[in-house]
C-alpha cells in the first residue's frame, strides 16, 4: 500500500493531467472503471458472505464441524470462491481508480499468489470434509481468478 501512495504522489507531481491531479480535474473514465471494479468487487464478496451464512469464515477450517456444510447456491453456483474473486477485483480497482499502472501490475501478481497459495490450502480441506461433492462442484465452477481453475 504505501508503493501504491508513493506511485500515486510521485505521479500527481510528475504528471498531474495524467491523474486529473490538477486545478479542473476530475475523474476521467479509467478512475471510473476502477470505481466499477471496486463495487462489482465489493459487490461479489458480500453476496458471497451472505450466501454462505455461518459457513463463512475469515479462517480457513482444518476441522469439520456439525454444522458446516457445502454451499453451491446463489453466487456460489457460478464462483467457486466469490470472497476471493471479490476481493481481488475490488483490490486492483482501487489502483485502476488511483490511476496506479505499477500498482495495478503489483497487486494483481500479489493478491494472484496469495490466492494461488490459499485457495489450494482451503481446498485440500473441502475436499476430505466433502469428498466427491466437492470434485464436482469444483469441476464444474470456476474461480474466475486468472489461471487458477
Amino acid at each position: 500500500m504505501a508503493f501504491a501512495v508513493l506511485e500515486y504522489g510521485a505521479e500527481c507531481w510528475l504528471l498531474p493531467g495524467w491523474k486529473q491531479c490538477g486545478a479542473g480535474g476530475g475523474m476521467g473514465y479509467v478512475s471510473w472503471l476502477g470505481v466499477a471494479l471496486i463495487i462489482l468487487g465489493e459487490g461479489i464478496r458480500k453476496t458471497g458472505m451472505v450466501t454462505a451464512r455461518s459457513n463463512f469464515t475469515h479462517n480457513i477450517r482444518v476441522q469439520q464441524s456439525d454444522a458446516h456444510s457445502l454451499v453451491t447456491h446463489g453466487i456460489y453456483r457460478y464462483i467457486r470462491h466469490p470472497g476471493y474473486l471479490g476481493w481481488y477485483v475490488w483490490c486492483i480497482g482501487t489502483q485502476v481508480l488511483l490511476c496506479n499502472p505499477a500498482s495495478c501490475v503489483a497487486f494483481a501478481v500479489v493478491a494472484w499468489r496469495f490466492f494461488r497459495g490459499r485457495i489450494q490450502y482451503e481446498e485440500y480441506f473441502l475436499r476430505r470434509f466433502f469428498g466427491a461433492e466437492y470434485d464436482e462442484y469444483a469441476a464444474r465452477t470456476p474461480t474466475w481468478i486468472p489461471l487458477i481453475p
